[in-house]
């Protein structure tokens, strides 16, 4: 890691940075995509749980509650990196809200992480800037047509 600048171009990224970097760069995905996989994480994370004894002897002898929460761990990766980037259209949008609204639903996901916190601080965000009103209802109660 480069920790000081002794001039000229010394201060320059190392070679592993520049490899990181080149790899952040690359592993950029669409939000359909970050979706796709969000979804694809919590699925496996509660399949996972629903047999928290269950030993994998081919993955380190983790059990099941142990992998699942590796797969919570990677959807909430999933979904904070789709929530970091502006939504220019109301699609990009409705996936925020959708993974929003599944996490805040959880309350095991809410005791374990505040990226709900994160990804509805993003959505206003994001909903403000496209002049879209979102309203909070109570968990349990059907919307309001056209309000999220």
């Amino acid at each position: 890691m480069t920790k000081r600048n002794l001039g000229g171009d010394t201060a320059l990224p190392a070679d592993d940075e520049l490899r990181l970097y080149q790899r952040a760069y690359l592993s950029q995905q669409q939000a359909d995509t970050l979706y796709l996989r969000w979804e694809a994480c919590m699925a496996h994370a509660r399949l996972l749980e629903a047999n928290p004894g269950r030993s994998y002897a081919d993955y380190g002898g983790l059990n099941g509650r142990q992998l699942g929460e590796g797969a919570r761990a990677a959807a909430r990766r999933f979904a904070l990196v789709l929530a970091e980037a502006p939504a220019f259209d109301h699609a990009v949008l409705s996936l925020k809200i959708a993974v929003y609204e599944e996490m805040a639903r959880d309350d095991d996901e809410y005791r374990r992480s505040r990226v709900s916190l994160m990804i509805e601080a993003a959505m206003l965000a994001d909903a403000k800037d496209l002049k879209v009103v979102l309203t909070k209802v109570p968990p349990g109660s059907e919307p309001m047509r056209g309000t999220h």
